[in-house]
């Protein structure tokens, strides 16, 4: 038997941690490889996690972690089209967030979070004739709803709820590790450039066989979350080696993918995430952030040269909305602002309960004469009328109102630009932007923590 001395030489926190990642990497590979075997991962991922919260009984906030997990695995799981519902995680999610509730509570301040709850219920019946309901109607229904009952459950488990900045950080890395498995996936599902790779629109040959959309922004997500660990966790050479191998790896894929939104919202938190921390340290942290920056600044210029290389330039005809003659490219109706322009003629036409729940959008101009809005702001205000409107306030008044009283989360503002964000170029697809949305609740405590400092500088 090895002695504990011994243990501890062969077992460090470091190798840990790169074992951990070294076992997602392979992950992505087998899942590759075998994709029928996600939803058996799936299925081990929720009947675990259910377990460990049960086990620990949500003693350090293992409901945040667990849930976290489930968010960096969602879009892997639907990449391998298992037999899984296609909202399954969420679905999970929810029983999460009942689960949290049940061990902890909630804070008496969350009446604003109960009536956004209680106002989506009215669309669901109106317009739709619940006696002779369709699958059709029932997945429409599910498609639009869960997201946002997602948001509405944990903002009222996480609101007020104290955690340390160490907590938070594994929180993120609970999230980053199932999508650094997502990125190894995608990156071995990647045909040649030269090839598959002709026109500017977003490819989902470059996705991982799946919606471009959802992949970028998970990717983006990833991408913030090991620049994040690239910045305030390296203190070993070999570290911050990985943190940047992997920063730059899902920065690359998720520009590969052409979808713009994903990107620009990776881009813009890491930015986000460098000011906070900037106006938010002492001199050490804000030599840091600027060390960030250059990383940062450089590996995004890198990675977009590398791919206008290998595309002839298409990268940039993408991003300045020209198609690959180099012209403007015009808009049409199904574009996402003519998308958001018809939903908000159909919130005018029906303000007081909208056009209800499952209804999509029917565009005479397109083949299929339906298709689903990515903004989820312009969605609610169609469907729920009057009381999406509300929803909005509520969304956007009570974190702002909350940051602003006591300045409770360092990493509020970049949790808040994600889901705005995402929700304005990507919806609800996923319950990535519904959860980090409920983490700009959390009353974040710094006071006990090494929050920029040397390490060698003491806390006293």
């Amino acid at each position: 038997m090895f002695s504990p001395k011994y243990m501890n030489r062969l077992f460090s926190k470091d190798n840990q941690y790169f074992a951990i990642l070294l076992a997602h990497i392979l992950l992505g590979c087998i899942l590759y490889k075998y994709p029928k075997l996600g939803s058996y991962f799936g299925i081990l991922v929720a009947v675990s996690g259910f377990f460990y919260v049960i086990f620990h009984k949500n003693k350090n906030h293992e409901v945040l972690q667990v849930a976290g997990y489930f968010i960096g695995s969602e879009v892997l799981l639907r990449m391998t089209y298992g037999f899984l519902s296609y909202e399954f995680m969420k679905c999970s999610l929810l029983m999460l967030a009942g689960l949290g509730i049940f061990y902890d509570g909630f804070s008496k301040k969350t009446l604003p979070y109960w009536i956004y709850l209680l106002a989506l219920i009215p669309s669901i019946f109106f317009e739709n004739d619940l006696s002779n309901i369709t699958r059709t109607t029932l997945n429409g229904i599910a498609f639009d709803l869960l997201g946002p009952v997602c948001l509405g459950f944990f903002a009222i488990y996480t609101y007020g709820k104290k955690i340390s900045l160490q907590t938070l950080n594994t929180i993120l890395m609970a999230i980053g590790l199932p999508i650094l498995s997502c990125g190894a996936y995608v990156f071995l599902y990647n045909p040649d450039i030269d090839i598959y790779l002709r026109g500017v629109c977003s490819n989902s040959m470059f996705s991982g066989g799946f919606g471009p959309n959802q992949v970028s922004t998970i990717l983006g997500l990833g991408m913030f979350i090991f620049f994040m660990q690239l910045v305030i966790n390296s203190a070993t050479k070999i570290r911050f080696g990985v943190h940047l191998s992997i920063f730059s790896l899902l920065c690359y894929l998720g520009f590969l993918t052409f979808s713009r939104g994903g990107m620009i919202t990776g881009c813009a938190i890491c930015i986000i995430f460098l000011i906070s921390i900037y106006y938010g340290s002492e001199s050490y942290g804000k030599a840091k952030a600027k060390t960030g920056l250059v990383y940062f600044t450089s590996v995004v210029l890198l990675v977009i040269g590398l791919i206008s290389y290998q595309t002839n330039g298409l990268i940039e005809k993408r991003y300045t909305n020209r198609d690959h003659r180099g012209k403007v490219q015009k808009d049409t109706s199904v574009d996402r602002k003519a998308l958001a322009q018809t939903q908000i003629r159909l919130f005018i036409e029906n303000p007081v309960l909208g056009v209800g729940l499952g209804k999509g959008i029917t565009v005479k101009e397109v083949k299929s004469g339906h298709v689903n809005s990515h903004d989820e702001l312009t969605r609610l205000l169609a469907n729920h009328g009057i009381m999406g409107l509300l929803n909005i306030l509520i969304l956007i008044i009570t974190p702002m109102v909350l940051f602003f009283k006591s300045r409770h989360n360092a990493y509020c503002v970049v949790f808040f630009t994600f889901w705005f964000l995402s929700i304005n170029h990507s919806g609800m697809r996923t319950a990535a932007p519904a959860f980090l949305y409920a983490l700009t609740l959390l009353c974040v405590k710094i006071d006990d923590e090494i929050f920029f400092k040397k390490p060698n500088e003491s806390t006293s």
